[in-house]
């Protein structure tokens, strides 16, 4: 975006924005007398949080002690809403490419907390009329993914206690329990937290206490990386360099992603260097969301730097029922019903691709990209151009809403509760899989949906050639290309190398307009919070597999000649089958046959068919049970073979 298009962009955002109001470093001035033009598009968002922004250059210990006296290590950048929502993404370049602004990566929050009064009731009101839904979703994640100190239970509300047998713990050096509001993230992937001004941690504090404003603030070591710490441990490191020599393997080599702690990285920052001042009104209350009952700004205001206030005046936090219900749903003199939010206002983050705009004007958007792997929240833009969601299927096609988590929300695993699996609508391939002896007792999705994604952005340890090590989320592609060489992700067009040098523009790559899943990451991939992958003694991963080496596959052309190994044969016998029915048939039209004769002939050609059928039906030519494909080829060809016996015989003995 030019510099005068971002003038442009800043007047027509200040054009709806709030009448602001100078606040005093102690006493914020009113608030809530400010003119709302409604309803608020875009530019109304945008503009909407400026009085909490001088409220914050005024009273957080960044501006008002550390920054002043000079006790800040890295640059801090102002990350505001319109960098996050209008220009973030290639929104920039969409705005030049079309004259539209447009959140290309967030879909917006119905109310932000900033929205005072509102109307939130909170979950617990929702659940005296709906105990069922409230008791699934109390359960999950998305109830637990914000949470206030004393209710990590999983640490015993000690945020400082060493996780996972490293030094690392819940909350960075120089930050406490009373120094912020809430953390983020459960014992699944990461810890993350908000300081008690509403401002994202992406800092810690080095020989001082943030409330005490003493010490250094120090960008970056600010979140605790389950992955790493427990995982990718010193020795696995060393593992994993082995195989490729690019790896870190000490604290030092993990570059911009590090921080002084072994499990500790930097996130929204880079370490020591760089960090994003990011207000929770920029970023957090997308998708990891709080309501108070405050009536006024004012209140809100004086509230801020009082964790304890704070959360006495929180209604409701996390993924809750008003998120997407609205503030009070349905209830009498409410202002919610309907659906304001859905699940793509969390899951569906996209990125503008110029290249795949160029291809298809079709498809312009791709999955967002942090670095060299798809972000967290994208499996919605992933599946926006699959089979699967052209023909309708949507989120809560297969998941309950309400029961995102129905395994332990603790454990290091996800189990969400599916109303609808692959083999409700797959019932052929569903079949054949049954069939395939070893294979079998793993999922459809242990193949067609391996964890690919990244909640950390942590890209010294990405290396999606070996389909590893920053993978924890699940990917919703579900085509696998069998391919020799084709990779799922890819550096921009035009790129010379796929050094990991420099993550911009990497992305899917489609096909036919379709992303599509390599064979490493289906069948050679390291992921430890995979639980097929566990489960199935580290499949053919060459760090997690206690198979023998020959079953640990390093490389796609590997996978590749064993794919080819199972379908040659079934693509080459179908092929045969699909010629001699062809011929059959032809020849059945003139051959002169008993009514005996030509009802047999005509029997064994249809079990032919059907057999053939069900190969195509399945459609992994033998994969999904390699010698069950064999097997119903072999008896196709032996029905073809006494057809054809049959109607050669009749007219031998005609010609006689």
């Amino acid at each position: 975006m030019t510099k005068q298009h971002k003038l442009l962009s800043l007047a027509a955002c200040l054009s709806t924005a709030f009448a602001a109001t100078a606040f005093a470093a102690d006493a914020p001035a009113a608030a809530d007398t400010q003119k709302v033009d409604l309803p608020r598009t875009l530019e109304g968002y945008v503009a909407q949080d400026k009085a909490f922004w001088d409220y914050l250059k005024a009273n957080h210990p960044y501006f008002k002690s550390y920054l002043k006296e000079g006790r800040v290590v890295g640059k801090f950048t102002m990350s505001d809403r319109n960098e996050e929502w209008v220009e973030f993404g290639g929104g920039d370049k969409y705005a030049e490419k079309t004259g539209r602004h447009t959140a290309v990566t967030y879909r917006l929050p119905y109310e932000s907390f900033l929205d005072l009064p509102n109307k939130f009731v909170g979950p617990k009101k929702c659940g005296e009329c709906h105990p069922a839904q409230y008791e699934r979703w109390e359960r999950s994640r998305h109830n637990k993914i914000v949470r206030f100190p004393e209710e990590l239970t999983e640490v015993g509300g000690d945020l400082k206690k060493p996780l996972y047998n490293s030094k690392a713990s819940v909350l960075p050096e120089g930050v406490e329990a009373d120094d912020i509001y809430v953390t983020m993230g459960t014992p699944r992937t990461k810890y993350g937290f908000v300081d008690k001004w509403l401002v994202r941690g992406t800092y810690h504090v080095e020989g001082g206490n943030l409330s005490a404003g003493t010490g250094k603030m120090v960008a970056g070591g600010n979140q605790f990386s389950r992955n790493w710490a427990e995982h990718i441990t010193p020795e696995v490191a060393k593992k994993i360099n082995a195989w490729d020599p690019t790896f870190p393997t000490k604290l030092e080599d993990f570059g911009a992603q590090s921080s002084n702690v072994w499990g500790f990285n930097s996130y929204g920052s880079s370490n020591r260097t760089q960090a994003m001042f990011q207000p929770g009104s920029s970023y957090c209350e997308i998708c990891h969301t709080w309501k108070f009952d405050f009536k006024s700004q004012d209140e809100l205001f004086a509230a801020l730097g009082d964790a304890k206030k704070l959360r006495a005046h929180t209604v409701a936090k996390g993924v809750s029922c008003e998120e997407c219900h609205g503030a009070g749903a349905h209830l009498y003199g409410a202002r919610g019903a309907g659906m304001p939010s859905n699940c793509e206002r969390c899951h569906q983050r996209f990125v503008y691709n110029a290249d795949d705009a160029a291809k298809n004007f079709k498809t312009p958007f791709n999955t967002y990209f942090k670095s060299f792997c798809p972000a967290c929240g994208t499996e919605g833009s992933q599946s926006h151009y699959t089979k699967h969601y052209q023909k309708g299927m949507r989120c809560t096609t297969c998941h309950d809403p309400h029961e995102v988590t129905s395994n332990d929300w603790a454990s290091h695993y996800t189990v969400p509760n599916l109303k609808k699996e692959c083999q409700d609508c797959h019932t052929t391939a569903a079949y054949f899989f049954s069939k395939g002896g070893t294979h079998s007792r793993n999922s459809c999705t242990s193949c067609h949906m391996p964890m690919m994604g990244s909640c950390e952005n942590f890209a010294s340890i990405q290396r999606p050639d070996l389909a590893g090590f920053d993978n924890v989320r699940r990917s919703h592609i579900w085509r696998i290309l069998v391919d020799p060489e084709k990779k799922s992700i890819n550096p921009p067009d035009g790129a010379k190398d796929r050094k990991l040098t420099n993550p911009k523009g990497w992305h899917l790559t489609k096909d036919d307009g379709r992303p599509y899943l390599d064979l490493m990451w289906t069948c050679g991939r390291t992921a430890f919070a995979d639980k097929y992958v566990v489960d199935a003694m580290g499949c053919h991963s060459p760090i997690q597999s206690k198979f023998p080496e020959s079953m640990r596959f390093k490389d796609q052309k590997t996978i590749y000649n064993k794919v080819l190994a199972w379908q040659t044969p079934v693509k080459e016998g179908y092929a045969k089958v699909i010629a001699d029915l062809t011929n059959i048939n032809d020849m059945l039209k003139i051959a002169k046959l008993s009514t005996a004769d030509r009802a047999q002939a005509q029997l064994y050609a249809e079990e032919a068919r059907i057999n053939a059928a069900k190969i195509k039906d399945d459609g992994s030519w033998g994969v999904h049970s390699p010698q069950f494909s064999k097997q119903l080829i072999s008896e196709a060809q032996t029905y073809c073979e006494q057809a054809l016996a049959i109607i050669n015989g009749a007219s031998k003995t005609a010609k006689k």
